[in-house]
């Protein structure tokens, strides 16, 4: 066997490892490989009293997973990332693990910074449809896109809890008006704190994070 034919060879394996261990791909497996193990240790010990919540999960990481490959959100791996990551804390720390529970308006917390996350999100999806004219577009409407974005992703998240409430039989929202709205507030403040870096960056002022987010999905 030539020994370019063995550098070829080394150089495909190379590339194939880097694929594997891209790092969206990674914490996807990885977040697996917990549910997995959760789910022996509920059934085993626990008498499954969290496989619904566990099985509702990976549904989610499925439908999450099938969502990003066939739309143009394929591109942004910190979208796939943000998303995977919030369910991972509001799903499994929250509702596995309880930290719901045990850590004192931990599901606030988490709508706040949701929405802060959804806001930047709003931003990609903004630019990826009008490429090269954002820096044209009125600051204040790219502004008013990701908060409209946040506050609409807020009230989805919330019928996707209260769907999967009655479907399941949980009690994510607590049975409480009180609750779901406090979500959606959280969730609205968050994408206005969202609001400032992104009017910025809309003026002009440079922000290498808003930036390298936005060429991810644009190029």
């Amino acid at each position: 066997m030539g020994l370019n034919y063995k550098l070829k060879i080394a150089l495909n394996l190379n590339k194939i490892m880097k694929k594997k261990l891209a790092y969206d791909d990674s914490f996807t497996l990885a977040f697996l490989i917990i549910l997995l193990i959760t789910f022996c240790y509920n059934s085993i010990f626990q008498g499954g009293s969290r496989v619904p919540r566990i099985f509702l999960i990976f549904i989610t990481i499925v439908v999450a997973k099938l969502f990003f490959k066939v739309t143009f959100l394929k591109k942004s791996r910190f979208v796939y990332m943000a998303t995977l990551i919030f369910i991972f804390i509001s799903m499994y720390l929250g509702n596995v693990l309880n930290f719901y529970t045990y850590i004192g308006n931990y599901d606030k917390i988490l709508h706040l910074i949701s929405g802060i996350i959804i806001g930047f999100i709003g931003v990609i999806i903004f630019a990826y449809f009008t490429q090269e004219y954002l820096k044209k577009i009125n600051p204040m409407f790219v502004v008013f896109f990701s908060v409209i974005f946040a506050i609409a992703l807020a009230g989805t998240w919330e019928i996707w809890e209260f769907t999967t409430d009655r479907l399941f039989g949980l009690n994510s929202q607590l049975n409480s008006l009180i609750d779901t709205m406090t979500d959606i507030i959280c969730g609205t403040v968050g994408g206005l704190i969202s609001a400032i870096p992104i009017y910025l960056f809309a003026k002009g002022k440079h922000n290498k994070f808003l930036s390298t987010i936005i060429k991810e999905i644009i190029e």
